[in-house]
C-alpha cells in the first residue's frame, strides 16, 4: 500500500476531519488545506471537514477558517498540511486528536505524526495534494482546483523557482481544467496596496550588503509604524531583494513587538540558508528559509554566518 493510499484509507475510516496549517501561513499552506478540504467533501461527502488556524487578511481570498470547540477533536483524524515542525504548527489543539497524519514537502524536521508523507520532490504541498487528486480518481470541486492552483503559483513564484517540472506542470494543466477566474486570482495574488508599493521602495533605497554578497534590510517595529505596514506582510516581501546584481543571499529581519522577538526570511540564489536557519532554532527549503531569533546581536552573528555562507558560492 502506498503512503497515499494509507491515507486515503485513513480518511474513509474517520468521519471528522481536521486541517491545520503552519503559524504565519502562505500561498501554499492556505491552498493546501483548503484545496485538501474541498477535496475531502467532493469525494466523500459524508465526512466532516474543518480547516483551523491563523487567518491573514492578505490571504483570505483562498479561504476562511472555521472555528470549532475543544469537543470536535475527540475522535477526529487531524492532517497538518506544509508544516515540517510541530512547533509550528498553528492551533495546539491538534494534539487533540485521535490520529494525525502530516502532508509536507519540506526538508524532513521532526516526526511528529501516525503517518507522515514528507517529499522534497514536489515543489509544494498543493502539488502534493493535486497528485493525491489525480493519481487516485478522487474528486474536487471548483472552488478545491482554485486554491490548489494557488498554492502551486505562490510555491513556483509563478513557475520561475528552481524544481519546477513536467509534473509541476500537467497537474496545473489538470486543475485548469476546472472552472475558476485564473485572472480573478492573478489579480487576489499580485495586487498591491500603495503602502505596499511605497514599502518596497523603502526596502530598495535602505537594504544594506556586506562584501562577500548578502543584501539584508532590518525593521525595528517604530520603522514598521512610521511604514504603515504589519510584521506579516513586510515578511512577505523579502524577495524584493531577488535578483540584484552581486546579491548570492538576501533576507529580511523583522521586530514582532506581540512575540517579543525577530522573524528572519532567509532567500538564496543557490546557497543552503536553510542550514543556517537551522543554527538558530528555523529550517525551511535550501533556497528559502526563516527563523525567530530573540535579540538584534543574534541578528548581527547571523548576517555573519551568512556571509561566511555567501563566501563560499
Amino acid at each position: 500500500m502506498t503512503i497515499q493510499q494509507q491515507i486515503i484509507k485513513k480518511i474513509e475510516e474517520f468521519d471528522t476531519i481536521i486541517i491545520h496549517r503552519h503559524v504565519i501561513p502562505d500561498g501554499d499552506a492556505y491552498g493546501s488545506s483548503f484545496g485538501l478540504a474541498e477535496l475531502i467533501r467532493t469525494s466523500f461527502p459524508e465526512k466532516k471537514v474543518y480547516v483551523v488556524g491563523e487567518e491573514l487578511d492578505y490571504l483570505k481570498y483562498v479561504g476562511t477558517t472555521d472555528k470549532i470547540e475543544d469537543s470536535v477533536y475527540e475522535g477526529s483524524l487531524v492532517i497538518i498540511t506544509d508544516t515540517s515542525n510541530a512547533a509550528r504548527i498553528s492551533d495546539e489543539r491538534w494534539k487533540l486528536g485521535a490520529f494525525k497524519i502530516k502532508i509536507d514537502h519540506h526538508p524532513f524536521s521532526d516526526e511528529y505524526a501516525d503517518i507522515e508523507w514528507i517529499d522534497t520532490s514536489y515543489t509544494s504541498t498543493c502539488e502534493m495534494i493535486t497528485s493525491l487528486l489525480i493519481e487516485n480518481n478522487l474528486e474536487i470541486n471548483d472552488n478545491g482546483a482554485r486554491c490548489l492552483f494557488n498554492g502551486i503559483v505562490s510555491d513556483t513564484g509563478r513557475f520561475l523557482f528552481r524544481g519546477v517540472s513536467e509534473q509541476t506542470l500537467r497537474y496545473a494543466a489538470q486543475l485548469l481544467k476546472y472552472d475558476f477566474d485564473m485572472i480573478d486570482l492573478y489579480s487576489n495574488m499580485y495586487t498591491q496596496s500603495k503602502s505596499m508599493v511605497r514599502f518596497k521602495g523603502y526596502a530598495l533605497l535602505n537594504f544594506e550588503e556586506t562584501d562577500k554578497g548578502v543584501g539584508y534590510l532590518k525593521l525595528t517595529d517604530e520603522k514598521l509604524r512610521e511604514l504603515n505596514i504589519d510584521e506579516n506582510s513586510a515578511s512577505s516581501q523579502v524577495n524584493t531583494l531577488a535578483n540584484i546584481e552581486g546579491i548570492k543571499i538576501w533576507a529580511f529581519f523583522v521586530e514582532d513587538k506581540e512575540n517579543n522577538d525577530i522573524r528572519v526570511n532567509l532567500r538564496s540564489s543557490g546557497a543552503a540558508v536553510n542550514e543556517v536557519a537551522k543554527k538558530y532554532g528555523g529550517g525551511g527549503h535550501v533556497q528559502a528559509a526563516g527563523a525567530r531569533v530573540n535579540s538584534w546581536d543574534m541578528i548581527d552573528q547571523m548576517i555573519q554566518d551568512l556571509d561566511e555562507l555567501a563566501k563560499k558560492h
